[in-house]
C-alpha cells in the first residue's frame, strides 16, 4: 500500500478519506523544513508521496527520500514549484505535481485589497488612529488609472475580472497572449517597456524562473512612474528587493505592497519593515479556507490519479509520458 504524507494542516477529511477509499495509507501531520534539510530528508523518506505548500526539495533531499523510502511523488500544495528541483526529480523518477487555478481567485482578491488599500493609504490612517491621532490628509484612488498586469495568466485573469468594474485602464504583458480572454476583459496587451512606463499600478503575476528572477531592479523601478506603486502575489524574488528598497526609501517610485519576499519569512532586520509606503502581508494571498479547499480537492486528484488509475494529472516533470 502506497504511503501518502499530508504536511498540511487544515481539516481535509473529505479529501483523505476519498484518497482511503481509493486504497492508500494517508497520514496528516506537519514535517519542519526550515532549520535542518537533513531532518527534512529522514521524515520525507518515509513516504511514497508527500503533499505540502513549501520544503527544500532540492538534489540531495529528492536522491535521499528516492533511495532509502521509494519517493515516487511530490504535490505542490499550490502552484509554484521553484521550491523543487524538477530536473533532479525528473532524472531520479519522482513525479511533480501541482493545483493550477485552484487558489487563483483568492490571489486575486488579495491583489485587488492591496491595490486599494496602497492607494487609498488605509493602513496608514488605521496606524493613525490607533496612534491617538486624527488626520483628514488626502489619499489616492484607483479610478482614471492604468492598472499594468505583469502576467497574464489564472491569477491575473481573475483580477482583470474584479477590476473589470471599476472605471480603470487595464493593459498587460505576457510572453503567452490569451487574446479571447483580453479582449473579454477590455484588457489591452503591450510591450514589457510600455507597461513600466504607462502604468499607475503594476500588479505581479509571473511564475520565478531564470528569466523573470530580479526582473524588477533598478532599472526597471527607474523606468516606473514616481507616482507609480508596485503590488506582488507572486513569488518575492521576481523582486530584487535591495533595489526595491532603495527606490522606495528616494521616492522612485511612490509605494509598493508586498505579500511574497526573497526570504521568508521576512527577516527581523529588513528595512522593508521599517518603511511607510509599503504594505506587507506574510505570503497569505491563498490563505482562505475555501481556496485550500479547491487546492486540496485538486491534490487529491492528482495522487489517486497517479496511484490508483496510473495516470498522470498536473504533472508537470518534461517527458513523463505514463505512471513510473
Amino acid at each position: 500500500m502506497h504511503k501518502i504524507l499530508v504536511a498540511v494542516n487544515g481539516n481535509f477529511e473529505n479529501q483523505i478519506n476519498r484518497m482511503r477509499k481509493a486504497g492508500l495509507e494517508v497520514h496528516q501531520r506537519p514535517v519542519a523544513y526550515h532549520r535542518d534539510e537533513k531532518v527534512f530528508a529522514e521524515d520525507v523518506s518515509n513516504f511514497n508521496c508527500v503533499e505540502m505548500g513549501g520544503g527544500p526539495w532540492n538534489e540531495n533531499v529528492l536522491k535521499y527520500a528516492k533511495e532509502k523510502g521509494n519517493l515516487k511523488m511530490i504535490v505542490k500544495f499550490g502552484v509554484g514549484v521553484d521550491n523543487i528541483d524538477l530536473n533532479a526529480a525528473t532524472r531520479l523518477g519522482i513525479a511533480v505535481s501541482n493545483a493550477p487555478g485552484s487558489n487563483s481567485r483568492a490571489v486575486a482578491e488579495h491583489a485587488l485589497a492591496l491595490i486599494l488599500a496602497i492607494t487609498r493609504n488605509i493602513v496608514a490612517f488605521d496606524r493613525t488612529i490607533k496612534a491617538g491621532y486624527w488626520s483628514n490628509s488626502m489619499s489616492g484612488t484607483v479610478i482614471g488609472k492604468t492598472i499594468g498586469l505583469l502576467g497574464f495568466g489564472n491569477i491575473a485573469i481573475r483580477l482583470a475580472e474584479f477590476l473589470k468594474n471599476f472605471p480603470v485602464n487595464i493593459i498587460a504583458y505576457d510572453i503567452y497572449k490569451n487574446e479571447e480572454k483580453a479582449r473579454s476583459l477590455g484588457v489591452r496587451f503591450v510591450e514589457l517597456d510600455k507597461l513600466i512606463t504607462t502604468s499607475d499600478i503594476i500588479s505581479i503575476h509571473v511564475p520565478l524562473t531564470e528569466t523573470t528572477r530580479g526582473m524588477v531592479n533598478k532599472t526597471f523601478l527607474e523606468k516606473m512612474k514616481p507616482s507609480a506603486y508596485i503590488i506582488n502575489t507572486s513569488r518575492g524574488a521576481v523582486i530584487n528587493e535591495n533595489d526595491l528598497i532603495e527606490a522606495l526609501k528616494n521616492k522612485t517610485i511612490m509605494g509598493a505592497a508586498l505579500d511574497t519576499f526573497e526570504q521568508e519569512p521576512l527577516p527581523e532586520d529588513s528595512e522593508l519593515r521599517k518603511l511607510d509606503n509599503v504594505i506587507l502581508t506574510p505570503h497569505s494571498a491563498s490563505n482562505t479556507w475555501e481556496a485550500f479547499t479547491s487546492i486540496m480537492e485538486c491534490c487529491a486528484d492528482n495522487i489517486i490519479e497517479f496511484f490508483v488509475n496510473r495516470q498522470l494529472k498536473n504533472v508537470l516533470n518534461p517527458d513523463f509520458k505514463k505512471y513510473v
